[in-house]
């Protein structure tokens, strides 16, 4: 399945696989975003496959946004189909604990 973008307002909902090529795509969203904002959710509960390279881009991302004093919060905690790479990358801690 192709990546799928939904976003409104403050909330954006990624359907599909995330992989190295469809990550760019994501990153440029939220970039721009965030240059006008200060916060945005990221909801990963919709997607169907991760890649490895796309958890660590990520939590890169993740990690770069808040160096800049603004949020991601990422929810997808409950994806089961996500579940094991996130926790096998050590990213499975950008997802939030709680739903925003």
């Amino acid at each position: 399945m192709a990546l799928r973008i939904n976003q409104i307002n403050n909330f954006m909902e990624v359907k599909g696989n995330l992989n190295s090529q469809n990550m760019k795509t994501l990153k440029s969203h939220i970039d721009y975003y965030l240059k006008g904002n200060e916060k945005l959710i990221l909801s990963l509960d919709s997607v169907t496959n991760i890649m490895y390279s796309s958890a660590k881009q990520l939590e890169q991302l993740y990690v770069k946004v808040a160096k800049n004093n603004k949020v991601l919060a990422i929810v997808g905690q409950e994806n089961k189909k996500i579940a094991s790479i996130m926790e096998m990358s050590n990213t499975s801690y950008i997802l939030s604990n709680d739903r925003v």
